[in-house]
């Protein structure tokens, strides 16, 4: 388990709460049963100062028990570890003022810890959407297991009708390969979905078979009357570049038309950059040229080896419209997936055709869970292939992938995390926070 640091536990959540105060209890009846009695008593009128002083605690808590004044003592505990000196007097009241909410003591579940086999389930590049009263999240193809067998999935589908709930797996949404996809090739990257019209329009790449486009990535669109499918793959591909690739797309409307955001390789940019071009709802065709939104101009994007063209990969664009500011919201991922270097990079435009400026001096929005651009009690690395989700209530979320833990891991798997989108000032623009509810599940979580 990693460590977090010492929070006020979530009241709501009530075993997360029962556990912090009997871990607090412990602690407390070990410094008094191996103290001096003089520093016992201290030890004791120190928790119940620091209760009084935090009132808004013992509220939240719903108690005023010697129990509630040790969590109150055990939350201001040195970091370090020092038991503090018997005489030493208590921390200064702090300036009055509304009390700040705290992060969860626990760290936080991933959105697809699967409890009933007690693994994170691996989904990389997700592509969300909130339809029929549930959110749905499509992931890049893998093989998952449960009960003693594994199965291919080539569009798993994850499903739950809240976001700061796991969500769980619910099939394969494109059984189907698509007949322009090579059969030994079949892997389906990066879908996203969208209503458009009276049907649901699943977005996808893929490599291509043929003489023309063999071996090139190519992006495809497929079809269902409902969000869990079974999609329906077109024909033919909606894009394909002689010698370049062409992957990641996702769809996006400003009310009036919709429009296809991807990332393209060309000759001047052999690691990609953020286009974007309309798309003719009713035939699921692009229309016109592909208009560029970003190119990689920042150290954090570089992943290419030394000396190669270009500055990336630059991939995985989303988009969105804050519900609460009315910006255009852009992201993308950037620099080797394998690594915690790959980063979320964020910008503001004008449009779904830009232009876009990026936020953050040069800086990627999230690429840690050390980064300002989010808040989580979470520990996690190589964050990237961001999708926003408009859900009930007029709120914006965003759902990525990210594994557990800080450093290099390529090893480890790309999990789902979900969080709630919001403006936090001219700084950092905006922030990501953490809705997860379950966090006690995250003590049985493990990289394996």
């Amino acid at each position: 388990m990693i460590a977090s640091p010492l929070a006020v536990p979530d009241p709501s959540n009530r075993a997360g709460l029962d556990a912090r105060l009997h871990a607090l209890l412990e602690r407390a009846a070990g410094d008094i049963a191996t103290a001096s009695p003089r520093a016992a008593r201290s030890s004791v009128r120190r928790r119940v100062a620091l209760l009084r002083r935090r009132r808004w605690l013992r509220h939240a808590l719903g108690s005023g028990t010697l129990a509630a004044g040790m969590v109150a003592g055990g939350v201001h505990g040195r970091m370090d570890g020092q038991v503090a000196p018997e005489d030493a007097a208590p921390p200064p009241t702090a300036p009055a003022g509304p009390p700040v909410p705290a992060l969860p003591a626990l760290p936080a579940t991933s959105w697809t810890w699967d409890p009933a086999e007690a693994v994170e389930r691996e989904a990389a590049d997700p592509g969300a959407l909130y339809a029929e009263g549930a959110f749905h999240v499509y992931a890049t193809s893998a093989t998952h297991c449960g009960r003693g067998t594994c199965h291919r999935y080539r569009v798993p589908r994850f499903t739950g009708a809240d976001l700061a709930m796991a969500g769980r797996l619910a099939g394969d949404a494109m059984p189907t390969r698509p007949g322009w996809v090579a059969p030994g090739d079949d892997a389906i990257w990066a879908p996203a979905t969208a209503r458009i019209g009276d049907r649901y329009v699943l977005f996808f790449a893929a490599t291509a078979a043929g003489a023309r486009h063999a071996g090139m990535k190519c992006l495809g669109a497929a079809t269902s009357a409902t969000p869990a499918g079974p999609f329906a793959p077109l024909a033919d591909p909606l894009r394909c570049t002689p010698g370049y690739w062409s992957i990641d797309p996702y769809p996006i409307s400003d009310g009036e038309r919709w429009y296809l955001l991807w990332r393209q390789d060309d000759r001047a940019n052999p690691t990609g950059r953020i286009v974007a071009a309309p798309l003719d709802g009713d035939r699921l065709a692009l229309v016109g040229p592909a208009t560029t939104l970003h190119v990689g101009a920042f150290p954090w994007e570089d992943g290419a080896p030394e000396g190669a063209p270009g500055i990336g990969p630059i991939e995985n664009p989303a988009m969105a419209r804050h519900p609460a500011t009315g910006d255009w919201l852009l992201t993308w991922s950037a620099n080797r997936w394998q690594t915690r270097d790959y980063a979320t990079g964020l910008a503001v435009c004008a449009g779904p055709l830009g232009p876009c400026g990026p936020v953050g001096g040069g800086s990627p929005w999230v690429r840690t869970s050390a980064d300002p651009g989010i808040v989580t009690t979470a520990r996690l690395g190589g964050a990237g292939g961001l999708s926003f989700v408009p859900g009930p209530g007029g709120q914006l979320y965003a759902v990525l992938h990210a594994y557990r833990g800080a450093d290099d891991d390529p090893e480890a798997r790309r999990v789902a995390w979900a969080y709630r989108v919001e403006p936090s000032g001219p700084a950092a623009g905006y922030r990501l926070i953490e809705i997860a509810r379950n966090h006690s599940a995250a003590a049985s979580v493990s990289k394996a």
